[in-house]
This record gives structure tokens, sequence and C-alpha cells, in this order.
């Protein structure tokens, strides 16, 4: 009887472990996928504010690194309007890459390690700002 007692609570036991692992996966599965849309968020913000100006005049716009490679450097550039509030647009850039490197650190994120090459500057097609190399 002892035996089987021992057998019964042994059970019992690997199934709240096995339930418990599983709901912490579940649960680390969500933290993360909450962290990646915050940071989607954050950069479609900082897009839309780069995009509210028409690019007429190639001399009216910069551009800028964005983002945070697990090796380092940035994942990209974004142009933008001098005609916008330039240093409320670069905080939420430094904040943006600051966030993404918080995330690729806390989740252990692994990047190619490429550098990306820096625009040479912006040029103006269509309306829209492109970059020249």
């Amino acid at each position: 009887m002892m035996k089987h007692l021992t057998l019964f609570w042994s059970a019992v036991i690997m199934v709240l472990a096995l339930f418990l692992m599983t709901s912490c996966k579940d649960n680390h599965q969500s933290l993360k996928a909450d962290d990646e849309k915050k940071l989607k968020e954050l950069y479609t913000n900082i897009q839309k504010i780069a995009q509210q100006f028409n690019c007429d005049n190639a001399n009216d716009w910069q551009f800028t690194p964005i983002g945070s490679k697990a090796c380092g450097g940035p994942t990209g550039f974004i142009a933008y309007s001098i005609k916008l509030d330039t240093a409320v647009f670069l905080q939420k850039v430094r904040s943006y890459t600051a966030e993404q490197e918080a995330f690729n650190k806390r989740w252990g994120i692994s990047s190619d390690c490429m550098m990306i090459q820096s625009p040479k500057g912006v040029a103006c097609e269509d309306g829209k700002p492109k970059f020249f190399y």
C-alpha cells in the first residue's frame, strides 16, 4: 500500500512540475511577444512622424541611425524632415534604439553582425525621401 501511495504522489508531482514548466514557457513567450509588440508600435510611431512631410526639397531632409543589432550598430537608417521638431524626433529614435538594445539582451537575441552601410544622403523621389549611397 505504501509503495502505491509513493508512486501516486510521485506521479502527481511530475504532472504538476510539467504543468508549471509549460505555464512558465507560455508566460515567457507571452512576455516576449508583448515586448515585440511594444517595439513595433514605437517604430510605427517614429515612421509616422518622419513621413508627415512630403519630400519636395532634399535639402530639407536628414537621416539618422535607428535600432540596435545584437552585435552592435544600427538596424537601419531613417530619413526625417528638418521641418519637424528634430529634438523630439531624435529623442524618440534614441529611446527606440535603447529599447531594442534592452530587448536583445533580455531575450538573448542574435543577429548577423553585418554592418549596415550608411547612406551618403537623401534624395526626393515621388514625394518620398530615398537614400543614395
